[in-house]
């Protein structure tokens, strides 16, 4: 966030650049991991607006680590389905530590195998398993390209488990310069 220039921000909706303006700060809280134990973080996140197409809404810059719409972060997610494909623990286990429900992991396991289908055209044909994937995705270099380029393709960040607004209008027209 410190490097955060908003004069060079792209209006998610209009497509403007370089016209957005810092319009509002909220604070946050989400569920990351330190060492073995999941740890509270209190985030400060900015709004920008855009002047020129007066759009209704406000757009949050979020870092790579936070998924839109959930409170724990990218990286616990991974650790925990991390844990269970290398067999380290069992399901039960993996969420008594980390205090999340059953049901909840099976939901985040389900929704990274369905976006997984979306962007393993980038990684190399063989990392078809999932110990693969996640090892290929962690040693992703630099990892903020990897999820910039996904939001451009996809409409929604990884794990995130719908699509943004802005971004299904905008979709049909785009998918042409993706993949010429």
């Amino acid at each position: 966030m410190d490097r955060l220039r908003p004069g060079v921000e792209t209006c998610p909706c209009c497509g403007c650049r370089g016209k957005m303006r810092i319009h509002a700060y909220y604070g946050r809280s989400l569920v990351g991991i330190s060492g073995d134990r999941p740890v509270k973080e209190d985030l400060c996140v900015c709004r920008l607006i855009c002047p020129q197409c007066r759009h209704s809404t406000t757009h949050a810059i979020l870092p790579d680590p936070i998924i839109p719409y959930r409170r724990h972060s990218l990286f616990f997610i991974l650790r925990v389905l991390a844990e269970h494909a290398i067999r380290l623990r069992s399901v039960e286990r993996i969420c008594e530590v980390y205090g999340i429900s059953v049901r909840t992991f099976y939901r985040w396991q389900r929704l990274f195998h369905d976006h997984r289908t979306e962007w393993q055209g980038l990684l190399s044909a063989a990392e078809t398993d999932l110990k693969s994937s996640l090892l290929a995705l962690v040693r992703k270099a630099p990892f903020s390209s990897f999820a910039a380029f996904f939001i451009r393709l996809t409409g929604f960040s990884l794990l995130q488990a719908h699509r943004n607004p802005a971004h299904s209008r905008r979709r049909s027209t785009e998918a042409a310069d993706l993949f010429p």
